[in-house]
């Protein structure tokens, strides 16, 4: 399974970038399997690996189901790579889905 990976800066989330979050929120009761991780906010040093690699302040990991669903719903995100189920960090949070 691969995640595409959303690196945003501190000056997007100012300006409204988080919105996806509410948008994907609302679609969890249709497409239960939506999942996007960012890296723990206790696991510092990932983090800044994670920031180095993908640049941008913030960094989130859609999986496929989250990755299709802001296609179908033209949320404008910017992914700029794609990565292995092995290459999250392996401490995480979930930002929408359901915790497994």
């Amino acid at each position: 399974m691969s995640y595409h990976v959303v690196a945003l800066t501190l000056a997007q989330v100012r300006q409204g970038a988080l919105g996806f979050q509410r948008q994907l929120g609302m679609s969890l009761r249709e497409v239960s399997e939506l999942k996007v991780y960012s890296a723990s906010p206790f696991d510092l040093e990932a983090r800044r690996r994670i920031k180095e690699r993908f640049g941008g302040d913030v960094v989130y990991f859609f999986n496929d189901a989250a990755w299709q669903e802001c296609q179908r719903l033209g949320i404008d995100l910017e992914f700029v790579a794609e990565v292995s189920v092995e290459e999250l960090p392996r401490r995480r949070a979930v930002v929408v889905g359901v915790p497994e």
